[in-house]
């Protein structure tokens, strides 16, 4: 059988994408896909970054360029042929896309940047899960504060040592940093020395700043602002349970294929993990993962 969030994914497309020209809303969709609605904007959410209906509507304001450059019909007649309903809608939705209004663009015709198809066949299969990468990012500086733990390397490949770690923090330690920055969000750290030294520093954290009260005993670290690779995993099952075995695949694909075809210009070599508890239930995860590339 096919992977479940992958299949959930393409049919939504499939269907969109077919019906771009008819009436579509959340219930049609949903219906369509043979999903609860709740779950299909979830999913949709963590693959794309983009929210369900705005990609419906970024969609048809890409398709309508075709008919504004051929100067056949109305903008009026456009607006309606794509459901934006009138042409005052359509315009305010075109200049929110484009910085520029239909007439304008129509007259004089420049580079657009649009919303292209999604293409779910860029997505990798982990099992039951989807793991891709997510984008280059730039992070300003952050704080966090959680325990420290050395962890033996094949250890922790044989008993998930930093998974339990991780869970142990953040299910009975983070609740005692007051006023974090986000007590949902769950961040964990790895320090690595080189690849010939058998472990690393693991830390599970939540961040915080200058309004946190950190409890004795807990290691505070400074992160300087990088740019970072971001892949991201989604599973169907308790963030609880994410780890280095559930998360092999992306490791696989960051050493042996996405790191040699990267300069990477960095003082120390880390990574982390970023979970938000809020984004997630006991059927569903999302965990994305932070690689630096050079420091700014």
């Amino acid at each position: 059988m096919d992977n479940y969030l992958l299949e959930i994914i393409k049919k939504t497309t499939e269907y969109i994408e077919a019906n771009l020209l008819e009436e579509l809303n959340l219930d049609n969709i949903s219906e369509n896909v043979n999903i609860t609605k709740f779950h299909l904007l979830r999913i949709w959410k963590g693959a794309t970054l983009t929210g369900l209906m705005e990609y419906v509507r970024r969609r048809r304001i890409a398709l309508s360029l075709s008919d504004l450059i051929r100067e056949q019909n109305t903008i009026n007649f456009i607006s309606s042929k794509y459901s934006f309903g009138c042409e005052r809608t359509y315009n305010r939705v075109f200049k929110e896309e484009f910085k520029t209004s239909p007439a304008k663009w129509r007259k004089n015709p420049t580079p657009l940047q649009i919303l292209d198809h999604f293409n779910a066949d860029f997505m990798n299969q982990s099992g039951e899960a989807l793991i891709f990468f997510r984008s280059i990012t730039v992070l300003p500086a952050f704080t966090i504060a959680g325990l420290e733990y050395e962890v033996n390397i094949e250890d922790n490949l044989n008993n998930q040592t930093s998974n339990l770690h991780g869970v142990d923090f953040y299910t009975k330690h983070s609740n005692r940093i007051a006023n974090p920055v986000n007590k949902d969000i769950y961040i964990g750290y790895t320090s690595i020395f080189s690849q010939s030294c058998p472990y690393t520093l693991y830390q599970p954290s939540i961040q915080v700043d200058g309004n946190s009260i950190i409890p004795p005993g807990m290691k505070i670290k400074h992160i300087k602002p990088h740019k970072y690779g971001v892949f991201t995993y989604m599973g169907l099952h308790r963030p609880e349970e994410i780890s280095s075995k559930t998360l092999k695949h992306i490791w696989n694909y960051v050493v042996n294929t996405w790191k040699p075809t990267l300069r990477f210009d960095l003082k120390e070599d880390f990574r982390f993990e970023y979970i938000d508890f809020s984004k997630c239930n006991k059927q569903y995860c999302e965990c994305d993962l932070y690689f630096p590339i050079t420091m700014i």
